[in-house]
């Protein structure tokens, strides 16, 4: 499971698709799909040649990012004070999975001098700080925003921004993101619990128990939102667009597709159950992106959950290419 915090209301609403850029067809004639055996040198591309000291307390990874194993409570404490040069296939045992490095790694593949990465439901905010590193490194100007509701991970991804000196260029948002600028309840959390997502029904008193997605009762306070028009906004394309909302991908993602159609060149989208997993191909599909990765999502329909996320226990990936973008590594564009 990718492991960081997540935005949720009981529900998904947004239900309804746009309409077809094609009518009648789906997908596009431009991307090839990704196979396992082209991840090794996707990955290959972001692998630093000189690597920062681990200092006793940090994880090196083979990008030459580092990460404080003792902030994050869920981690492998041994891996504290390590360096890895390993690729993480199939994943690398404490952030995450192989298809999300693969989408950090094309996105950083442009024919510009700058690159932009917007994640959220950052938790810690290791895409956007891995997206800096990297680009920095290849010299490109480079700007990430992660936004992330719960305060004390919000706290961590200045900590994670800070650590691999990329803090002037990383603005952490500490909000939810949302179809609109409101409020709304977020749960109150234990550092273990990476589960924790936003409530969209009806309001309890500030404090009072609130029924989570999971079927949880846990107190709830309320935050601030922000949305997509505020995060991609400004003349520059985005390069990764990465959502992790715990089932609201679709209440985030629908309204503001025209937007994403116009500023962002790929879409990585952990998906939480297989609705928001159809309905994303259905929608996406018919409106000329390309499905370049994915892994499913895994459920267990046991017992009784107020939502169809309450019963995933792995969360899944979707990688998705733009069509209207033309400038993706030569691997990805088919050959006429």
């Amino acid at each position: 499971m990718a492991l960081r915090s997540r935005i949720h209301s009981t529900e998904s609403t947004a239900t309804v698709t746009p309409e077809s850029a094609t009518p009648g067809m789906l997908g596009n004639g431009l991307h090839l799909p990704i196979r396992e055996p082209d991840i090794p040198a996707i990955l290959e591309q972001v692998r630093a040649q000189n690597l920062p000291a681990d200092e006793g307390v940090y994880r090196v990874d083979w990008t030459g990012v580092r990460t404080r194993i003792p902030m994050l409570p869920w981690a492998p404490q041994e891996f504290a004070g390590t360096t890895d040069t390993e690729l993480p296939i199939p994943s690398d045992g404490y952030r995450s999975e192989a298809e999300e490095y693969v989408a950090l790694a094309i996105s950083l593949t442009n024919d510009r001098d700058s690159y932009r990465v917007v994640e959220v439901g950052a938790g810690w905010a290791p895409w956007a700080v891995m997206g800096v590193v990297c680009a920095h490194r290849m010299g490109k100007r480079a700007i990430g925003i992660a936004v992330e509701a719960e305060p004390r991970r919000a706290e961590w991804a200045r900590q994670h921004s800070e650590d691999n000196g990329v803090d002037s260029l990383v603005t952490i948002i500490e909000a939810a993101c949302w179809n609109t600028d409101t409020t709304l309840s977020f749960p109150v959390l234990d550092e273990i619990d990476m589960g924790g997502a936003v409530h969209n029904g009806s309001a309890s008193p500030e404090g009072e128990p609130t029924m989570d997605y999971r079927g949880a009762f846990i107190a709830h306070r309320e935050v601030q939102t922000v949305t997509l028009d505020t995060l991609l906004a400004g003349d520059e394309p985005t390069d990764l667009l990465h959502v992790d909302l715990q089932g609201m991908e679709l209440d985030v993602i629908l309204p503001a597709l025209e937007l994403i159609e116009q500023k962002v060149r790929f879409l990585a989208v952990g998906t939480h159950s297989r609705y928001v997993e159809g309905m994303l191909q259905n929608t996406l599909l018919r409106r000329e992106w390309a499905l370049l990765l994915e892994s499913s999502c895994t459920a267990i329909f046991d017992g009784v959950r107020p939502s169809l996320t309450g019963f995933t226990i792995q969360d899944g990936n979707q990688l998705w290419a733009n069509s209207r973008f033309r400038d993706a590594h030569p691997m990805l564009i088919r050959q006429r």
